[in-house]
């Protein structure tokens, strides 16, 4: 005679689904910071190649012009015509795309750090590099000339992501640690031979790291993001570093500031990395 054995239902009891539902919640948790720290590694790595490639355009320009990009107090930049009755004053640069609705002007010498765009490429030009010269995950659209200008909301010193180092806007002496307030003699452009320690002197960085969020965005300690930034030097290799671990840096006797990687001591004669 056969009896009939009496079997389990395959089914979760509520406790065994809580349980699950609760190690998942885990796995979640434990992966999700991976992930992300797996995407700010992937576009900490755009952020290089687009150092690299702005570190190539100013290879190129110190190649061509025997300096690197620099304009003198009044001096136009190379090509720009604004007609027999403009006069610029001693004491302005120019940093100008015409005819495009764009003049900039300053009284500050060391405002190169963001406007070295008009001296690499003209206007014309800037949307074959845009994407370069902004950090990932910031604005990829390159505003219109028109949205530009003195009365607009748009800064255009917030358009670019990406410094240059006011070392090479000066001559070595004037980053000796004395001050030269007043003497304009050492504001001349460096020339490539200039450079000392080429594989050991930043010239380029981002100074966004815009694809730092959330938890991960660095604070700003001294003027510079406290966090691994994409450089390149000007040997023409890029690397990722900490600004904090740069070598010692020397006042600027024209607006005071001590800002590593800006103002190395001895400028392009220094390092700022061994």
């Amino acid at each position: 005679m056969r009896t009939r054995s009496c079997t389990r239902p395959n089914a979760f009891s509520l406790i065994e689904l809580l349980v699950t539902i609760g190690i998942i919640g885990v796995l979640i948790g434990l992966l999700l910071p991976a992930l992300s720290g797996a995407r700010s590694s992937a576009l900490q790595t755009v952020a290089l190649s687009n150092v690299r490639s702005v570190g190539t355009q100013f290879q190129q320009f110190s190649g061509d012009e025997g300096k690197y990009p620099q304009q003198n107090l009044g001096e136009l930049p190379p090509g720009l015509d604004l007609g027999s009755e403009f006069v610029p004053e001693d004491d302005v640069i120019i940093s100008a795309w015409y005819p495009g609705g764009v003049v900039i002007a300053t009284t500050d010498y060391f405002d190169h750090d963001w406007m070295w765009p008009a001296m690499v490429a003209p206007i014309d030009d800037w949307p074959n590099y845009w994407e370069t010269w902004i950090s990932p995950r910031k604005d990829q659209e390159l505003p219109d000339l028109d949205d530009i200008g003195f009365d607009s909301d748009i800064e255009i010193r917030d358009m670019i992501s990406i410094a240059y180092s006011n070392s090479f806007v000066a001559r070595p002496e004037y980053w000796n640690g004395q001050s030269h307030d007043g003497d304009l003699t050492l504001l001349r452009a460096v020339r490539p031979h200039d450079v000392r320690y080429p594989s050991g002197k930043a010239m380029l960085w981002d100074d966004d790291l815009s694809y730092m969020s959330g938890k991960q965005t660095p604070e700003r300690i001294d003027g510079l993001l406290d966090a691994k930034t994409p450089m390149a030097f000007a040997d023409g290799h890029a690397d990722a570093l900490l600004p904090s671990d740069a070598g010692e840096s020397v006042q600027n006797s024209m607006n005071g500031e001590s800002t590593k990687l800006h103002n190395t001591k001895d400028g392009v004669h220094g390092r700022d990395y061994n």
